[in-house]
């Protein structure tokens, strides 16, 4: 059985933000082929206004002793940008979950479930309610992952290519 190696988890600093960025892209590439891999999508594209200079949101990163990425994960405020979901979040009070991308030679040793208890943490502390989500049936281990995290079916999309399954999870007040 393979041992994971001894790793720690952070907020991403301003100096790690290539190497996050590049990160990001590779597993992207991998498991979205079908998408468009040209440019850089805005919230990469602008990093820094995402993800830092906000004081409710927050990305996280697994490093090796050596430095070497092991996983991400992402925390902002959702932005409804899904109609259908509109009745569903309070979008002063809903975070979205993003990005939770993981090495997959780091799959299945818990470094997911330390990324999502950080990005809780965050969450909770910043004052959300709601964390939401989506993800996809082609992803491997992320329905029965999300589900195990304690997130709820909200809605699944009949579309042929992507199936998208949005979920939620209220967080304890």
């Amino acid at each position: 059985m393979k041992k994971v190696q001894p790793y720690r988890i952070q907020e991403v600093q301003k100096s790690e933000y290539d190497h996050i960025i590049e990160f990001v892209t590779k597993i992207r590439k991998e498991i979205f082929p079908m998408l468009c891999q040209d440019s850089l999508p805005q919230d990469l594209l602008h990093f820094e206004r995402y993800y830092t200079q906000r004081e409710n949101a927050a990305f996280f990163a697994a490093f090796s002793e050596d430095g070497t990425v092991l996983g991400t994960i992402g925390v902002c405020p959702y932005d409804g940008r899904f109609s259908q979901l509109q009745e569903n979040y309070d979008l002063t009070k809903t975070a979205e979950i993003v990005k939770c991308y993981m090495d997959p030679n780091y799959r299945r040793f818990g470094i997911g479930t330390a990324l999502f208890e950080k990005a809780t943490s965050f969450s909770y502390e910043a004052g959300y309610q709601m964390l939401y989500l989506h993800t996809h049936p082609f992803l491997p281990g992320a329905i029965p992952f999300w589900r195990a995290q304690g997130f709820v079916d909200r809605l699944a999309e009949t579309d042929p290519i992507w199936k998208t399954l949005h979920m939620d999870k209220k967080l304890k007040n």
